[in-house]
């Protein structure tokens, strides 16, 4: 995404009508990959984790202006998403990399419908009680729930660990 077009500009550009109003609502979709780091999409965590954290950050600074702000969190959503994604040149990550994405091709074998998905980010933008995270499945509850109660991160590296093995 170009800077241009990035969450904290659009953010940006929205928040002075909404504290003139005295009132908004900033709804803004991340990914379990926001909670949970994952075997090679270090950039894609590390990008969610940053969009997550902007938003706890701002939540508390806007809250007294009367503007929401939520983070909705999909997990797997039935998609092209990994359509484009081949194992990198061979090295010594080579075999890693295959054990993870055989069992991502998998987790998207099961995946919710962006339509269930979406009901999650309609519910958060309209709700009368609204909240700060929220997940769109289970599956999600589950998996951010790894790292938002993992205080010293020993398990969610002991589950991520385990999507490198070919035996998993």
């Amino acid at each position: 995404m170009t800077p241009r077009g990035s969450v904290a500009r659009l953010t940006r550009l929205v928040l002075p009508g909404m504290r003139e109003r005295g009132r908004g609502r900033i709804v803004t979709v991340t990914s379990v990959g926001g909670a949970v780091g994952q075997p090679f999409a270090d950039a894609y965590c590390a990008a969610k984790f940053a969009v997550e954290g902007l938003m706890q950050s701002l939540a508390p600074v806007v809250a007294p202006f009367g503007v929401d702000v939520s983070i909705v969190e999909p997990a797997a959503v039935a998609s092209s998403f990994t359509d484009s994604v081949h194992l990198a040149a061979p090295g010594p990550y080579a075999d890693l990399q295959r054990a993870y994405l055989d069992r991502t091709s998998s987790a998207f074998t099961t995946a919710q419908s962006a339509e269930d998905a979406a009901r999650t980010v309609v519910e958060a933008a309209t709700t009368s009680a609204p909240r700060f995270r929220w997940q769109t499945s289970e599956a999600a509850v589950r998996f951010a729930g790894l790292s938002l109660a993992d205080l010293d991160g020993s398990r969610v590296l002991g589950v991520t660990q385990t999507w490198l093995r070919s035996d998993a």
